[in-house]
């Protein structure tokens, strides 16, 4: 057989995309880790999907991830803690190792791709503005970390960047839009995504309830998180306590709780088998000042849960008012979210109604899965490759 007879075979085999995608490297950047963090769930099920679609995967962190941790294991560990030197540094490994896409959940610039899903610093500090007395917002504006973070997020959004931006919700997106002058070409929309839980009949329910300690004629209110200042505990809290009667509201999360102490308060620390906790819950609540998109309103949705938050959260936009829960505007109006679960704990008293909303709100959840998410990343890094 001539050579000539076996071109076309290598040929075709090269233009196969399982092939091609096994010549390419992603390198993720991530500074610190918490086992318990939402960034650190979301980046595994990313680097796991784009492995299963044959991509290597390589974390560029600063050596608190545990290498078991990580999908394949390959981990390269950063000493430098300052942004810009570990921004540097990864910008060398990238060079070095051959890495040809350098994936970013660091404001760093200089990187291929920038995942905003911290949202947006400037944004954050004018929502904080809001709630603090002037002083201390000027002061904090000022502060080295502050002016840091500030100058690199101007760096990354400035006109002359070639980082494509990728945004877990348009509000964040519109943010950019509007303070960085960033074109829309620069920017894709990409909702997070979470495994999607097989539903559970009204028997596994109350026997999981039963293994938590919830009484029957209780409504449970979940509350999922840590940093409870920003994502408003304080306010899901007084509005429990205005509802009164049988409503309780169970806290998932690390945080003071001695700040928090009430009769209808239940501390759970950082708790295990959350899928379980959502699965035996009856509402979820997160009055948040500021999230860009919310993975624990995500997945309390997919478990049937009507999600009753702010519109400060990037989430509130995947939910039909009424239907999937409930958006608040203002994030400390204690009275209008009293009012709101209310009216939800109402409608719940009725089996059939209970039933009809715990499979509405399921299934829109099921519309966001990590693989959905995954779907749509790859699409964006493979656009760019095609540009190279």
């Amino acid at each position: 057989m001539s050579l000539c007879s076996l071109w076309p075979l290598p040929f075709a085999l090269f233009h196969e995309s399982s092939i091609f995608q096994l010549m390419m490297t992603i390198g993720f950047l991530r500074r610190g880790y918490s086992p318990t963090g939402g960034a650190e769930a979301y980046l595994k099920r990313l680097a796991e999907g784009l492995r299963q679609h044959n991509y290597r995967v390589i974390l560029l962190g600063t050596g608190e991830w545990p290498r078991e941790e990580w999908p394949g294991g390959e981990v390269v560990a950063l000493p430098q803690k300052k942004l810009r030197e570990f921004g540097r540094a990864a910008l060398q490994v990238k060079q070095d190792q051959q890495i040809d896409i350098l994936f970013s959940f660091e404001r760093v610039p200089g990187c291929d791709f920038f995942r905003a899903g911290d949202g947006v610093h400037a944004a954050w500090l004018a929502r904080q503005a809001v709630i603090e007395p002037w002083w201390r917002s000027f002061i904090k504006k000022w502060t080295p970390k502050h002016r840091e973070i500030l100058q690199f997020e101007r760096e990354l959004f400035a006109p002359k960047s070639e980082t494509k931006i990728i945004a877990n919700s348009q509000m964040v997106a519109q943010e950019i839009m509007d303070r960085f002058s960033v074109s829309s070409d620069r920017i894709t929309v990409i909702p997070n995504g979470v495994p999607i839980p097989t539903l559970i009949t009204p028997e596994q329910r109350a026997a999981l309830r039963k293994k938590w300690g919830m009484k029957e004629n209780e409504c449970v209110v979940l509350f999922v998180g840590s940093g409870w200042k920003r994502k408003g505990l304080k306010t899901a809290l007084q509005a429990v306590e205005k509802v009164g009667g049988r409503m309780r509201l169970w806290v998932a999360g690390k945080g003071k709780s001695q700040h928090y102490q009430s009769s209808v308060v239940k501390f759970l620390g950082a708790a295990k088998n959350l899928s379980q906790l959502y699965a035996a819950a009856d509402l979820f609540i997160l009055p948040t000042l500021y999230d860009p998109f919310s993975n624990a309103s995500l997945e309390a949705l997919t478990a049937g849960l009507p999600v009753i938050t702010s519109a400060a959260n990037g989430c509130a936009e995947i939910l039909e008012p009424g239907v999937h829960g409930s958006v608040i505007t203002n994030p400390s109006d204690v009275e209008a979210f009293a009012r709101t679960l209310k009216k939800w704990e109402l409608r719940l008293q009725d089996v059939n109604e209970a039933q009809l909303i715990h499979h509405v709100c399921a299934a829109r959840g099921a519309e966001f899965s990590i693989e959905k998410n995954v779907q749509s990343t790859l699409k964006v890094i493979e656009q760019m490759i095609k540009i190279q």
